[in-house]
């Protein structure tokens, strides 16, 4: 089946692939959110800690692996670009394969991931001893959690992003139920959260394999040579997926490391600007799930722009996904000002967090607009698999934004720490537009012997 974007791309197709997206994003936090919300009306303090540093370790090794969902993505997309069905396939086959394998591997170290851990960590014997429960309980889901990575990327690099979204409700929807059965209902505590998250991974990659399904029958099926064990096994195509794979699980640690420094950064002004910090954080999380949602788009787009060997149709997914990006960016920073304060005001009732909050909101309300350049260039390198672009860019930015830490957050106190933080999101996405115009000459057709001879003599 020829790729989806045969006809040009339009800012209406944009918007019709974002929506999905933004709700998809929106439903794994809302699953936390319950989390929480039924330990705290039915546990004790130590419930809410144990699943915090439980859920801490996980996330730890869980978002780890999240180059499965977005290697998966550029690959699939360039394949369908190319109209190569059979190649799709193969690189789902390839991608669940590797989930599947890693997954296990997650859970036959489960004891060995909690001990050391919980070793980092150091929690009270109390806490720790709850956090275990969640984690073990967790941990019987992580090959279905990492199977879903592969199959999202799958359907997002198709262009199935309402079946993404599907998986992702059912997931949450899935979760919440069993956290109010399980805790509130049956007083499971941190074990019954573990275990309602586990089921519903294993519920949201059935939904997943559902849609896989009918996107492999409205493929006409298994494509000829699909399936074949010479095919899957190609060494060009498998060292193409671990480099990119690789170069991915990089960069993600690049970040990770970025946003850990900050909330580092803020520890080292005192608890209410730390608290603060973290509380703009959440309300820069919330506006990231629109705008990643314009960069699924990116990747998707970009990546079927590169299987085509399209430079004009390239350009145009930029275009395009970077108009609402931008806007969307815009148009966020400006109700963050406007509203923020007030915002803030609603949900935080101690007065030195809130005073904190309030103190430094205009450098969080500056992060939608500024980051969404960041946002742009990660789904378009992500989705045209510039696995070694991105790694290197990822690391130059945070040792910008480290050297920044270090001379602004002395001499001006958290405001240094808020403005190093905006230099990183600058960092991210300047590093990646610089790489940008190499990208546009791998897709411009190499000067033949006859162009040379046609030039005139100097």
């Amino acid at each position: 089946m020829p790729g989806m974007s045969i006809a040009p791309l339009t800012r209406t197709d944009v918007l019709k692939r974002a929506w999905p997206l933004v709700f998809a994003n929106a439903a794994v936090p809302l699953a936390g959110v319950t989390d929480t919300f039924v330990l705290g009306l039915s546990g004790e303090t130590a419930d809410l800690g144990g699943v915090a540093l439980g859920g801490a370790i996980f996330s730890v090794f869980y978002w780890s692996f999240y180059f499965l969902r977005m290697g998966t993505t550029g690959l699939t997309a360039q394949a369908d670009g190319a109209g190569d069905t059979a190649e799709t396939q193969r690189i789902l086959i390839r991608a669940f394969a590797i989930a599947g394998l890693l997954g296990l591997a997650l859970f036959i170290l489960r004891d060995m991931i909690a001990w050391g851990g919980f070793a980092v960590l150091q929690g009270t014997a109390h806490v720790e001893e709850k956090g275990a429960h969640y984690l073990l309980a967790r941990a019987w889901g992580a090959p279905a959690a990492l199977g879903a990575f592969a199959l999202s990327g799958w359907l997002i690099g198709l262009g199935r992003n309402g079946a993404t979204l599907a998986l992702y409700v059912v997931f949450s929807l899935t979760n919440i139920g069993l956290d109010l059965w399980f805790v509130l209902g049956l007083g499971y505590g941190p074990g019954g959260v573990g275990a309602a998250t586990a089921i519903a991974e294993w519920v949201g990659l059935a939904v997943g394999l559902v849609f896989v399904a009918l996107a492999l029958r409205q493929q006409g099926g298994w494509a000829e040579g699909a399936t074949g064990r010479a095919r899957l096994m190609e060494p060009g195509a498998l060292r193409e997926m671990f480099q990119v794979n690789i170069n991915l699980m990089i960069r993600t640690w690049s970040l990770v490391i970025g946003f850990t420094w900050f909330a580092n950064a803020g520890a080292r002004q005192g608890t209410a600007p730390l608290a603060g910090n973290h509380v703009l954080l959440q309300i820069i999380s919330l506006w990231a799930f629109v705008l990643d949602a314009f960069a699924f788009v990116a990747e998707a787009e970009a990546g079927r722009a590169f299987g085509r060997r399209s430079l004009p149709a390239l350009r145009r997914a930029v275009r395009l996904t970077g108009e609402p990006m931008f806007a969307a960016g815009a148009v966020f920073a400006v109700a963050t000002f406007l509203f923020g304060a007030d915002a803030l005001a609603l949900v935080i009732e101690d007065a030195d967090t809130l005073a904190a909050a309030q103190a430094y909101l205009p450098w969080c309300a500056i992060v939608p607009f500024l980051g969404a350049g960041a946002w742009l260039m990660d789904g378009v390198f992500i989705g045209t698999t510039s696995g070694r672009i991105l790694r290197n860019a990822g690391l130059a930015a945070v040792a910008v934004y480290l050297a920044a830490d270090a001379i602004l957050s002395p001499m001006f106190a958290n405001h240094g720490v808020w403005a190093a933080f905006l230099i990183f999101y600058v960092a991210r996405g300047a590093t990646l537009a610089a790489a940008y115009p190499a990208l546009e000459r791998r897709l411009q057709p190499a000067p033949t012997a006859s162009d040379t001879e046609a030039k005139p003599s100097a």
